[in-house]
This record gives structure tokens, C-alpha cells and sequence, in this order.
């Protein structure tokens, strides 16, 4: 596990509590790259630190950050991303994707520092709704990637915490989670394929955006939520559709006229991992 260690306030203004997890870095859930997507399109002084998955609740509880959420069971639940903001006294600590994006946005208003508003006044309301409209299309990316990410993790503790933890929350093992061939496999690439007409057909109802944005015409949180979705798909290479289908972002950037790989162009400069 990398340490996690005190800010340099000369520096740094803001630290990110990530998962070491993937030989490549650019490799991550959506919740990681929403936050990482804020702070790039921000410009946003940040570093991060990165966490093994079974050290991330002993890490969180060391550094006093909250639990992100409580799962069925009642049970505190801790996940990546966190941030811990160091430009204020005490620190600032938050969890929880969407409070982190607000938060953000509010704290780093754009200006001639900072990049602009995510969520433009009267927007968050609408742009959370828009977003659990199509929440969707995570469920059946994820029945098509979790499967095969123990296979990319280069840390051996995190591999075998990953692999026994989805046993527990599935019920079978990852190595028969939504196999080669299988039905439960074509039901999900269905699923996902409807929900992304779904999504387009909504892109299209905000004239304003001609499109390419969900509210106006300029990116906005909801914007990014789903461009985090598609790195997901994009950088987590999957060996269960056949040869031609290296990743799932293979078959999306295709779909509904190769509207997402022009979707995904005005996020290309913002996909750095500091």
C-alpha cells in the first residue's frame, strides 16, 4: 500500500484518497473518475494517495474521513474516492461522489482560476434526477466488467480482497459472473444498448446543447457522470465477447451513429492522473 502522507502546503492544496488497485492508473471505477474528472476540468491543485482495497476502512478511519454509506445490512460501508481539503482549518473531509462534486463546485467557483460551474444555479436538483433516470446503464456495465478485473489488479492482497468480497455480495464466483456466452452475458450488452438509446434520445430533448450536453450548453456534472461510466468501459479490457471486443467501449463508440466517441472528445484533456 502507498503511505498516505501529511500534506505539503507548499505544494498541495488538496488530497484525493484513491484505490491503488489496476496496473494502469487511467484504470478505475466511475466513482473514481467522476472526482478525477471534476479536478482536471476544474484545474484544481490536487495529489493523490493510493489505498489497497482491504487497507481502505482502516485508512478512512485513521484519517478521520466518514463512512461513505451504510450497505443492506446496516453495516458501515467504506469506498473510494475521498478528498481531504487542506486550504481550510480544520480540514475539510468528504465522501459520497455527489456531495464531493458539489462541494467542489461550490468551493472552487469558477473564476479565472478555476474552471466553470458544474452544476449552474438551479441545476442540481435536475441533474441528480437526470442522473438516477439513467442509472440504468451502470448496472448492466457492471455485470459486463466486474468479472474481469481481478484479472488487472497488480496487487496481489487487493486481487484476493476483491475476489472474495464479490463472492460474498454475488454468491458465486467472478470466474462465472456473467460468462462467455452466456444469457445473463447477451441480457446485459441488451440492457446496456437500451439504455444508451434511452440516453440519446434524452441528449436530444436539450435543444440548447444541439446534443453533445445534458443541461445547456456547456459540460455539466451530469455531463461527466456519464463520461466517467464510459472510461469504465473504455480502459477495463474484458476476454468475454470475442475476439473483435477488447473492451466494451469497443461496441459503445459505435452505437447510435458514434454519437458517445464524439461525446467523449471534449473530455480527452482532462484525463490526467496526478
Amino acid at each position: 500500500m502507498a503511505p498516505v502522507v501529511s500534506p505539503d502546503e507548499n505544494l498541495l492544496d488538496l488530497s484525493v484518497v484513491d484505490f491503488e488497485m489496476l496496473v494502469r492508473f487511467d484504470v478505475a471505477v466511475p466513482g473514481v473518475w467522476n472526482l478525477r474528472l471534476i479536478l482536471n476540468y476544474k484545474c484544481i491543485p490536487y495529489r493523490t494517495e493510493w489505498v489497497s482495497f482491504p487497507d481502505i476502512e482502516a485508512t478512512f478511519k485513521s484519517l478521520g474521513i466518514k463512512e461513505s454509506g451504510t450497505n443492506p445490512t446496516g453495516q458501515k460501508h467504506y469506498t473510494c474516492p475521498a478528498i481531504i481539503d487542506y486550504t481550510v482549518m480544520p480540514e475539510v473531509k468528504v465522501t459520497d461522489s455527489n456531495v464531493v462534486a458539489t462541494y467542489l463546485d461550490d468551493k472552487y467557483a469558477s473564476g479565472e482560476q478555476y474552471g466553470p460551474r458544474l452544476f449552474p444555479e438551479g441545476t442540481v436538483d435536475a441533474q441528480f434526477a437526470f442522473l438516477a433516470r439513467f442509472r440504468k446503464i451502470h448496472r448492466p456495465l457492471a455485470d459486463l466488467l466486474v468479472g474481469c478485473i481481478p484479472a488487472l489488479l497488480e496487487d496481489p492482497r487487493g486481487a484476493t480482497y476483491y475476489t472474495e468480497t464479490r463472492l460474498v455480495k454475488y454468491g458465486r464466483p467472478l470466474s462465472d459472473f456473467f460468462s462467455a456466452g452466456s444469457a445473463e452475458r447477451a441480457a446485459a450488452w441488451d440492457a446496456l444498448r437500451k439504455g444508451l438509446d434511452d440516453l440519446a434520445i434524452a441528449y436530444d430533448e436539450n435543444e440548447e446543447g444541439r446534443g453533445e450536453f445534458a443541461f445547456g450548453k456547456a459540460v455539466t456534472y451530469a455531463d461527466i457522470v456519464i463520461a466517467a461510466a464510459f472510461l469504465w468501459a473504455r480502459y477495463n479490457p474484458v476476454d468475454r465477447d470475442g475476439p473483435g471486443v477488447k473492451c466494451v467501449w469497443d461496441e459503445i463508440k459505435m452505437w447510435n451513429g458514434g454519437r458517445w466517441e464524439r461525446f467523449m472528445g471534449k473530455f480527452e484533456s482532462h484525463l490526467q492522473v496526478v
